[in-house]
């Protein structure tokens, strides 16, 4: 049978729609320099452009406008990004970057610093200077300084381990298909959770505050447990974190009135404001690994709750402990941290703060050397700055334990009892140090 003849305006826009193969079209890339990445991007540009669309709005003349499409301009409340000109209008009211309103809880820098606190030294913080450029015999005298806090008080000089297993975690202990990593974590929340028994924090009505939970392994051990007791009643977690992750740990939870994620920095929270503590009469803070600053905020975070708490509340929901697993004091901040009172009456200023967070580092960070290097030279035998690697780890660990002490001072003279111990063995992680504290 013959089919009948398609038309020929048909057949010819059928035929013109595909690209002649003998002709590919030269795909042109943009042209803008990765300054980070030492190349040009990879990204292809459009017809009759230089840039793609990320690095358009960067490629820009002293007016202000791109030299690839003087239609585009930076968007006025984030740079990152460019809009026509002729949309501007419409494109602020959309904008991602536009100011939104925050609810009550949130108080931008509520955390930051204490109105009791004295920053001496300035605010500014003079962390760009690098322990290379400090005199030898400056760092020294610091160095001891350090070592005679270290050594004369016995809160940080004689840490005892504190290693327990909850038991949710024993069938996770002795699964054989968790590799090395994996099974370093499980180590560490078991021995946490264990903690958080321990102390008799596990109790109904209380809700639990993981600061920096991340994507919420801490709370899906926490709130599995709750689940399975039939002692915990009314009793729920938060999770509080700045940023949005994916495949969260909560989302197992099949109970989802118990599991509550906010998405604010600590630095902005403010504990008192939030209505689904009103339940509770009691808040237990939880943050496994608060890296730096984050452990000062919460701290401050949980303090002023207490302080500020409404004055029907009365002895309700206040902050009565915490536990938190320490790390990562090379990223403190002298503004943050809420020891400062205690180094300065020990004689440490805000410049001599900022060489010890640098020098925390070197309990962790291991040689400091390339991997060049060390197949050529003894790595512990590598001297810098005055020291081998060895001396080195011990002043490392050294400030670590003195900026904690600052933390613990801040804790007491804010009602808390607090103290330092090894929840986990250095062969399991060389943060190993937590920090429990309770209301008095």
């Amino acid at each position: 049978m013959n089919l009948p003849e398609e038309p020929a305006d048909k057949r010819s826009k059928m035929t013109t729609s595909v690209p002649d193969c003998d002709e590919p079209r030269e795909e042109v890339r943009c042209k803008y320099f990765l300054q980070r990445k030492k190349r040009l991007c990879k990204m292809t540009v459009g017809r009759g452009k230089f840039y793609c669309g990320e690095h358009e709005v960067i490629a820009t003349d002293d007016d202000g406008f791109s030299t690839s499409n003087p239609d585009r301009i930076p968007c006025p409340l984030d740079p990152k990004h460019s809009v026509s000109s002729m949309k501007l209008e419409k494109h602020l009211r959309v904008c991602n970057a536009r100011v939104k309103d925050q609810p009550d809880y949130i108080q931008p820098g509520i955390n930051s610093t204490s109105d009791n606190e004295c920053d001496a030294g300035g605010e500014k913080s003079i962390n760009s200077c690098k322990l290379a450029d400090v005199p030898l015999e400056d760092l020294k005298f610091l160095i001891g300084k350090i070592g005679e806090i270290y050594e004369t008080d016995s809160r940080i000089s004689s840490l005892e381990q504190l290693l327990l297993e909850h038991a949710f975690f024993k069938e996770q202990l002795t699964d054989k298909s968790y590799g090395p990593m994996t099974l370093k974590h499980v180590i560490q929340l078991a021995s946490l959770l264990g903690i958080i028994e321990h102390e008799h924090f596990l109790q109904s009505d209380t809700a639990f505050v993981e600061f920096g939970a991340g994507k919420g392994q801490v709370t899906f051990a926490l709130a599995s447990i709750i689940q399975q007791s039939s002692e915990l009643t009314n009793s729920k977690v938060l999770l509080i974190d700045r940023a949005s992750h994916r495949h969260k740990q909560e989302n197992r939870i099949e109970d989802r009135k118990i599991v509550h994620r906010i998405r604010a920095d600590i630095a902005d929270l403010e504990l008192s404001k939030l209505n689904m503590l009103q339940s509770s009469k009691r808040v237990i803070g939880i943050g496994k690994h608060l890296c730096g600053a984050a452990t000062d905020l919460a701290l401050r975070c949980l303090v002023r709750s207490n302080h500020e708490l409404p004055p029907n509340k009365g002895e309700e929901c206040r902050s009565e402990g915490f536990v938190f697993a320490l790390c990562c004091h090379n990223r403190c901040d002298w503004r943050s941290y809420t020891g400062k009172k205690f180094l300065l009456s020990k004689g440490i200023d805000q410049s001599e703060f900022d060489r010890m967070v640098r020098m925390t580092s070197w309990a962790v960070c291991g040689s400091g050397t390339s991997r060049e290097k060390r197949k050529l030279t003894d790595a512990d035998d590598c001297v810098k700055y005055g020291f081998t690697r060895t001396e080195r780890e011990d002043i490392g660990r050294k400030c670590k334990r003195v900026l904690d002490l600052g933390r613990l001072d801040y804790l007491e003279q804010n009602g808390f009892s607090a103290q330092l111990k090894f929840y986990a063995k250095s062969e399991i992680t060389l943060e190993n140090v937590c920090l429990i504290g309770h209301l008095k």
